[in-house]
């Protein structure tokens, strides 16, 4: 049966017609839509946060604004909302500067200019429409905005942890692959590939995400009257400061999510029930594997502006014979054929004892899968595989 998510009536009717017992909102665009609070008002069980917390992913500039109460570590940025207070914000800024779009863009309304050339295009871009109305915090009635940000110099990397709006508990970390070209090239899209756990987010590192980003967040949240239960998503850059925050996911991203799960040795149901329960206190916190896992995207030639949908795939089975995993993220069957149907198509996924041999299973496999029309990153973790190379 095919729902609209956005026929909040329709999804509360069809739960409680199948007696579900817990809905996990997967996508941004329902949470930001208030699906987890319609949901709520009926009594079922939920696994993300309501509209409002959702604006932490909704709207970069509502996350801005809250890091600047509660003393988040972060750039300094500026909202603006028209195209001469974005070029004079530039102005001000110089280059290198980062420049997002405000609201949804699928991951792919990020431009970290190194020129101010390319600071202008995408300036030009967002209020030009390329993203839509990618902006407006839940429930603004605006068009096009834009953040201005610092660029911050280091290295990324992405940390999660659950919370039931109270308790809060570290989950994993892993490091996606932005760019759409190898050596982290071209354009940023919404992750062609990535590992974990990523080494480089110490455990030390991860203790002061937690006490200096995450738990700040979730009090701060609850402090406003927007009680935060679900996962967030930190995209975190690792500067000689300290870990700063880029921005907040509010679900668990993909790729990350496959190398996170392919590790995660507790109960994954467990965890997320005792989240929209409110109990996440009397549960044990959740283990993984010290193994290491790593995936790779297969794309639509195209991605990640124009795709090619409806390229054939096959080699699916030879492609898990050797271990790995395969995960379908834009697939359809025509007339009993497997063809691409989105942007990122398919994630090639392996575990390990090392990030490297993760890598060499990961590419053994997606070598079986034939599919002429998609495309793939050939250097998936390089940054690990360069540090297990050294020996550190």
């Amino acid at each position: 049966m095919a729902l609209d998510l956005r026929n909040h009536a329709a999804v509360n009717a069809f739960c409680r017609a199948q007696a579900i017992g817990l809905v996990v909102i997967g996508p941004e665009a329902p949470l930001v839509d208030g699906l987890a609070d319609s949901l709520r008002a009926e009594n079922i069980p939920v696994f993300g946060p309501n509209k409002a917390a959702a604006q932490l992913e909704g709207s970069k500039g509502f996350t801005k604004d809250l890091c600047a109460r509660a003393h988040i570590p972060t750039g300094g940025y500026q909202r603006v909302a028209n195209l001469a207070d974005g070029m004079a914000a530039l102005a001000r800024f110089g280059a290198p500067v980062v420049i997002k779009a405000d609201g949804l863009a699928a991951g792919k309304g990020v431009t970290v200019a190194m020129t101010m050339a390319d600071a202008e295009a995408a300036v030009n871009d967002i209020f030009a429409g390329r993203f839509g109305e990618a902006g407006g915090e839940a429930g603004a009635d605006a068009g096009a905005q834009a953040v201005i940000e610092e660029f911050l110099d280091g290295e990324e990397a992405s940390f999660f942890a659950l919370t039931d709006g109270t308790t809060v508990l570290a989950f994993a970390s892993a490091q996606d692959h932005k760019r759409v070209g190898e050596g982290d090239t071209g354009p940023n899209t919404g992750g062609m590939g990535a590992y974990s756990p990523a080494r480089v987010l110490s455990p030390a590192l991860e203790a002061e995400a937690m006490a200096a980003i995450i738990v700040p967040t979730v009090e701060t949240l609850r402090a406003e009257g927007m009680p935060y239960s679900g996962v967030l998503f930190l995209g975190l850059m690792l500067t000689a400061k300290g870990p700063e925050l880029i921005e907040y996911n509010c679900r668990f991203g993909d790729p990350e999510c496959q190398v996170m799960l392919m590790r995660l040795e507790s109960d994954l149901g467990e965890l997320l029930l005792a989240c929209a329960e409110g109990r996440l206190g009397e549960i044990e916190p959740p283990r993984f594997s010290d193994a290491k896992a790593l995936t790779v995207v297969m794309a639509a030639k195209g991605y990640p502006d124009t795709p090619k949908k409806g390229g054939l795939i096959e080699g699916l089975s030879a492609a898990e014979a050797t271990g790995a995993r395969v995960f379908h993220a834009g697939t359809v069957l025509n007339s009993g054929a497997l063809a691409a149907s989105g942007g990122r198509v398919l994630n090639v996924t392996a575990m390990a004892a090392s990030v490297t041999e993760a890598q060499s299973r990961a590419y053994a496999a997606l070598d079986k899968i034939k599919a002429p029309d998609l495309f793939c990153r050939r250097d998936i973790g390089w940054r690990e595989v360069a540090r297990e190379a050294e020996g550190g």
